[in-house]
């Protein structure tokens, strides 16, 4: 009887469940516009080059007359402005951190454009060679550098209400590079630097370079994954030897290497810890 009862309720449960399902619909199908960001294409009279500049507001609350924010100025924009503003905006719900603009500066793909070879071109001081083809590649960073702190920055400052105290750079792999070099020339071009996995292999005289330079305890963020090491190319202990350079030179440095991270991964963590350490509020 008991047994009976069960195999009745199982029928009708089932007949109850196929008279519920019905068919999705879908009520709307729209691009998504994430709150607040921008897309800027700035033409470079230095460079007569035009860029993509993606722009998104501090989280946790609307910009407030009068008041000031940090800016996180992230290279290689095309592919890590979703990364940064997402970072900022979660930790904005732990109130640890100054709040800050992100600043993505990348490449206008609206038009054709080679954005692996552009940021070599750009992000590379001196010329090296692709391990690839075995063709030199680079030599533009030193104009490059140019347009970001004479003409992108002084626009960004007019624009919007960023506190230059509280500006800092980001770039991984050839931004890296490119920020090291920066370091070497014109430290106090920003407020701190976060240097992910810098391609220190490519620039055989960066770190005499850094050496020379004065830090006057900037702070930089410098980190590099575990598993990448690619034959001669070593950048685990690479990056200790910039950090010893960077040292000597007098930056404060926060220095990680990241276990079993490659070097495509590597941004995640470096953003991560190195947006809380240059962002921090005093304690």
């Amino acid at each position: 009887m008991f047994a009976k009862v069960l195999a009745t309720a199982a029928v009708a449960c089932c007949l109850s469940g196929a008279a519920l399902a019905q068919k999705l619909t879908v009520a709307s199908d729209v691009p998504v516009t994430l709150p607040g960001t921008r897309e800027l294409i700035v033409h470079s009279p230095s460079l007569n080059r035009d860029f993509q500049i993606r722009i998104s507001p501090p989280a946790g609350g609307p910009v407030q007359p009068g008041e000031t924010y940090g800016a996180v100025y992230a290279f290689d924009g095309n592919m890590y402005f979703g990364m940064v503003r997402d970072t900022l905006s979660l930790m904005a719900l732990e109130q640890e951190t100054w709040p800050a603009y992100t600043i993505a500066v990348g490449y206008d793909t609206s038009k054709p454009v080679n954005v692996m070879a552009q940021r070599a071109q750009d992000f590379l001081y001196a010329p090296a060679k692709d391990d690839g083809n075995g063709k030199p590649e680079g030599g533009g960073g030193e104009a490059f550098a140019k347009f970001v702190l004479e003409e992108l920055k002084p626009h960004i400052e007019a624009m919007l209400p960023v506190d230059p105290n509280r500006s800092f750079a980001a770039g991984h792999s050839y931004g890296g590079l490119f920020l090291s070099s920066l370091v070497a020339r014109k430290p106090d071009a920003f407020a701190g630097y976060i240097i992910g996995s810098p391609s220190v292999w490519a620039n055989a005289k960066l770190l005499g370079e850094v050496e020379k330079t004065k830090g006057a305890g900037r702070p930089i963020y410098l980190s590099v994954g575990e598993k990448e090491v690619f034959g001669a190319i070593n950048m685990v202990t690479d990056a200790e030897k910039l950090l010893g350079a960077l040292t000597a030179a007098g930056f404060k440095v926060t220095h990680k290497v990241h276990g079993e991270q490659t070097h495509v991964m590597e941004p995640n963590i470096m953003f991560a810890e190195g947006l809380r350490v240059l962002l921090a509020k005093p304690k």
